[in-house]
């Protein structure tokens, strides 16, 4: 109740002569204090009288900025400021890097800009933070924004030692590749076939089989008559389907789905 009373000059009124001003003193205040009447993206520091009950205080504007709306989109308090600064008030940037997803992921990109957000993940350097935060992204904006961009992947060259399935292609064309860079969070394989077989079983064209073995089918590119390319295959040219074939080595004849379990096992 006392609180209320001060808050609202109640108890100041009823003085034999009441003050025109805070009882304490005509200027403001000589710490300041954030503004919670104001949304926090808008909100400022001040030192008005009278000095709300429980709010922080900071010997300056400038401190009691930085505490209170540290990575403010709009600057409010900080322009507030008598000399807003031009740029960081402790510095031009930052020692860290942290990903900035202003632009979306795939258009992401690096930074030390301050102010830095808050609960963000940091760096060392822009490229171990393009690394971690940007690995697998197609438009490689975030390499592409170092300073001197790598011109292959930054750890390693040549191809995977692992496959993965090529999601820019339909289904029914796919293929199993092991390009740089690995994107994140496609499921790898060992062997081509392997993931050939796992991402892309029952794929009647049989691409992604063809592509990891020139001699899996008759519907392979170029086999011809099935003894073109080294294979030794028995194939009706112009015919295409379930086909049959047999193995020259053992003079055995299997079904594709046959040779399809042949490496499953």
């Amino acid at each position: 109740m006392l609180h209320i009373l001060i808050e609202t000059g109640a108890c100041l009124s009823k003085l034999p002569n009441p003050p025109t001003q805070s009882p304490t003193g005509p200027d403001g205040l000589a710490v300041y204090y954030p503004d919670y009447s104001m949304a926090w993206s808008i909100g400022i520091c001040k030192n008005d009288r009278p000095q709300p009950n429980g709010y922080p205080t900071y010997d300056t504007e400038l401190e009691c900025c930085k505490a209170s709306y540290e990575g403010q989109p709009s600057a409010a308090c900080l322009n507030n400021l008598p000399n807003p600064p031009t740029g960081s008030p402790t510095g031009p940037d930052l020692d860290v890097y942290y990903p900035d997803t202003s632009l979306g992921w795939p258009e992401g990109t690096c930074t030390n800009a301050r102010p830095m957000p808050n609960n963000v993940r940091t760096f060392t350097t822009m490229l171990d933070c393009c690394k971690g935060s940007f690995a697998g992204q197609v438009s490689a904006a975030c390499l592409g924004n170092l300073p001197n961009p790598p011109t292959a992947s930054p750890s390693e060259t040549g191809p995977l030692d692992v496959y993965y399935a090529d999601y820019s292609l339909p289904w029914s064309s796919g293929k199993c590749i092991n390009d740089r860079p690995l994107p994140s969070g496609r499921p790898t394989y060992g062997t081509q076939e392997v993931c050939c077989i796992s991402a892309y079983g029952g794929q009647q064209s049989d691409v992604c089989m063809c592509d990891a073995n020139p001699c899996h089918s008759c519907k392979c590119p170029g086999i011809g008559d099935g003894t073109s390319n080294g294979c030794s295959l028995e194939c009706a040219q112009g015919i295409s389907g379930e086909v049959s074939y047999s193995d020259e080595s053992t003079n055995k004849k299997s079904s594709k789905a046959e040779k399809r379990q042949s490496f499953q096992r």
